[in-house]
């Protein structure tokens, strides 16, 4: 006989003559090679999951007899394979629950209700407190389905698959090319302008994918009786019910059902990418895009990660053969804090080998982190976008997810025996005291970590003072120069023809200027004025012909590593054409961001402080002095440092050089000890790290100042 083979709660359903409705059916499923019976109504497809010693138990429900009676016979003529009397409550409440038993006796059926109260008291708050989930059926799809299925079966084969790798691959290039237009475009996703777009896109995305679980599930003989609207954070939405899938044999079908509305979601991206792309600004431009990004990030960062209980968690529960992975994960965990937090030697272990051990541990952890992480990152950018509602969600946050457990534990704690409330408050006050001095008194060491690169002290940035075309490159790429040499080549022909035209009409001024001397002097005035501005505009054209050859400013090295791609093209005017450095005398420029500024009211020794290049991360480099440069500055020493070039600062989205920083910053400048620089790495732009030392304080101090400055310049706060 099973554990747990006597229960208090016994008397509650000991009576009770119940039995399984007609219309549940039962089949035999494999889950790592353990034998299961999936339960199944046909009424109301609901299912459950039990072992053969259960199914036994539910099979001898008559009806007639009650549940003592039987258990009693088959404990007499089956003691080993026998469920507990702990097994067959739970049992009972949760068919109950899914509406699969009938009673005789309706007293009975409420005996059993009352163990399920609470819990769906619990659930209906809960939903309540997640922004008003409901569900509302309005008709069957099954009937049509079933006229469609020839087209079904044409979307969901294997050439449908080859359409949708092709599709899919297409929208993923197309998306590369243009990540910054997206990137940009998607700061104003939330704007009241675009909210009506963005409702009916994502309405049109979520009936592409519920209908493409209806279509796969279908296709492998389900049934799908409803299709409705669900309220999601006060958004209608639809919804089919695609649970009949749950009796699908095969677990790989099972999870193609699962897949099946990421996969439609992808694909409908793909195309709107390409359509995005392809048509200019208008109505279908917006309704493109924001079919891109709600089929994109509905499906890779919600559905498509199993940490969060959507439809990629239940694929993964379903192909590792672990049913109900998070709730077991959870249970693990609370195992753990009761066995070795509380003293529970005895609490059960939902684990019942090594390997589903580490399953859950595991899971349960990142499930628990990833859960943290999307939630913060929601409730950021929706505050940003609507601060009042973006505080409504950080309320109904910290109700659901930080004193609600505290609730449930402090109510778990009231009922305790004594020994054990004593030892778990214990338990409490030593992890709580234990948290409160790492974040609040031990003070750790704290270092700033400034990204920067190396610059010479002297060098001579390039620019082109008019449009022309690189004809010709004498020098290349890291070349010692002098001083006057020529370095590159352009030519404009419409400058030559312009300087031909000026000095054809001060020809003709000169000639009307003799005219009016001798004949009438009334027009000198003006005809001489007139001269002037030609003579001023030619000397303007022959300068910037003569700026067409690019000569080295100082000695030093040519600094120049993409001009050679545009040779033969155009080149716009003030875009950088390369540079000049002196090699000999380098030094580190770091950005201070204001955020960390207020940390560092003095300069550390330079000898405390790291400095690690890009080309040898694992060795530090000797420094000499380290010098802040008493005032802001926005623009970046190199573009490298941006988000645009691979590095950590944001850029403003309006500057397509990369090299302005979205807020302003300090600079702090790194001079080497002699020797200290190697000679392989002493490359003019070369990016690093300087690893500032400050003052010691408590992370929680820390974390404190960050949230302020975070409130205070995001919100004004």
């Amino acid at each position: 006989m099973t554990q747990g083979t006597l229960s208090d709660s016994w008397y509650q359903v000991a009576q009770a003559r119940v039995a399984l409705l007609p219309t549940v059916e039962a089949q035999a499923q494999r889950y790592r090679g353990q034998a299961w019976v999936l339960l199944e109504d046909g009424y109301s497809h609901r299912f459950y999951r039990v072992t053969p010693q259960a199914y036994e138990f539910l099979r001898a429900l008559d009806g007639e007899r009650s549940v003592d009676d039987i258990w009693q016979d088959l404990a007499r003529r089956h003691p080993e394979g026998t469920p507990g009397q702990d097994e067959v409550v739970r049992l009972l409440s949760q068919l109950h629950l899914s509406s699969l038993l009938y009673f005789r006796e309706q007293p009975h059926a409420d005996a059993i209700s009352e163990r399920l109260q609470r819990q769906r008291s619990r659930e209906f708050i809960g939903r309540l407190l997640s922004f008003m989930y409901w569900r509302f059926p309005l008709f069957g799809l099954d009937r049509w389905l079933d006229r469609m299925l020839p087209f079904i079966r044409a979307c969901t084969g294997r050439v449908a698959g080859l359409v949708w790798l092709a599709a899919v691959g297409w929208g993923a290039s197309t998306a590369f090319e243009h990540h910054g237009a997206i990137s940009n475009g998607s700061e104003g996703l939330l704007s009241l302008s675009n909210l009506p777009i963005l409702y009916v896109a994502t309405t049109l995305v979520k009936v592409v994918h519920e209908l493409a679980h209806a279509f796969v599930c279908k296709r492998y003989g389900g049934q799908v009786p409803t299709f409705g609207i669900m309220v999601l954070v006060l958004a209608p939405l639809p919804y089919v019910d695609a649970s009949a899938s749950w009796g699908l044999r095969n677990k790989w079908q099972r999870a193609y059902v699962g897949a099946a509305g990421m996969l439609a979601e992808l694909f409908l991206a793909a195309l709107a990418c390409v359509v995005w792309a392809a048509t200019a600004d208008g109505s279908v431009h917006s309704m493109a895009f924001n079919v891109m990004i709600v089929g994109s990030l509905s499906s890779l960062i919600f559905n498509g990660n199993p940490l969060l209980r959507y439809d990629a968690y239940y694929i993964l529960s379903d192909l590792v053969e672990m049913p109900n992975l998070y709730q077991k994960a959870q249970a693990q965990w609370l195992h753990y804090g009761s066995r070795w937090l509380f003293g529970q030697r005895e609490h059960p272990e939902p684990a019942q080998d090594r390997h589903e051990r580490v399953w859950f541990t595991v899971y349960g952890a990142l499930a628990f982190c990833y859960r943290w992480v999307v939630t913060l990152g929601v409730l950021a950018y929706v505050t940003d976008q609507w601060f009042g509602v973006g505080v409504l969600m950080v309320i109904s946050t910290v109700i659901t997810m930080l004193l609600m457990p505290a609730t449930k534990l402090w109510a778990w704690l009231r009922v305790a025996p004594g020994l054990l409330r004593t030892r778990a408050l214990a338990a409490m006050g030593g992890v709580l005291l234990l948290a409160w001095l790492l974040l609040f008194v031990l003070p750790l060491p704290h270092a700033l970590r400034l990204p920067g690169v190396l610059e010479a002290r002297q060098s001579s940035p390039i620019y082109l003072q008019t449009p022309a075309r690189l004809t010709a490159l004498p020098v290349h790429h890291g070349q010692r120069v002098n001083k006057g040499e020529l370095l590159a080549r352009f030519d404009n022909p419409e400058l030559a023809l312009q300087l031909e035209l000026v000095q054809g009409q001060i020809t003709e001024a000169r000639a009307q200027l003799g005219l009016a001397l001798s004949a009438t002097p009334a027009e000198v005035g003006p005809i001489q004025a007139r001269l002037d501005a030609l003579n001023a505009r030619r000397i303007e054209t022959e300068n910037l012909l003569a700026s067409l050859e690019i000569r080295a400013p100082q000695d030093g090295e040519w600094v120049a590593p993409t001009l050679h791609e545009r040779l033969g093209g155009w080149v716009d005017r003030a875009q950088p054409v390369g540079e000049v450095v002196d090699r000999s005398a380098l030094r580190f420029a770091a950005v201070l961001p204001q955020a960390d500024a207020a940390e560092l009211n003095k300069l550390p020794p330079a000898s405390q402080s790291e400095l690690r290049l890009a080309g040898r991360r694992g060795e530090t480099l000797g420094l000499a002095s380290l010098r802040m440069v008493p005032y802001q500055r926005q623009r970046l020493m190199s573009p490298s440092l941006g988000f645009g070039g691979g590095g950590e600062l944001a850029i403003r989205p309006d500057d397509s050089s990369g090299t302005t920083a979205a807020e302003a910053f300090f600079e702090i400048q790194a001079e080497f000890a002699p020797g200290a620089l190697p000679a392989d790495l002493a490359l003019h732009g070369m990016s690093g790290v300087l690893r500032v030392p400050v003052a010691p304080k408590p992370l929680g101090r820390r974390l404190w100042s960050s949230l302020q400055q975070l409130l205070q310049h995001r919100y004004g706060l």
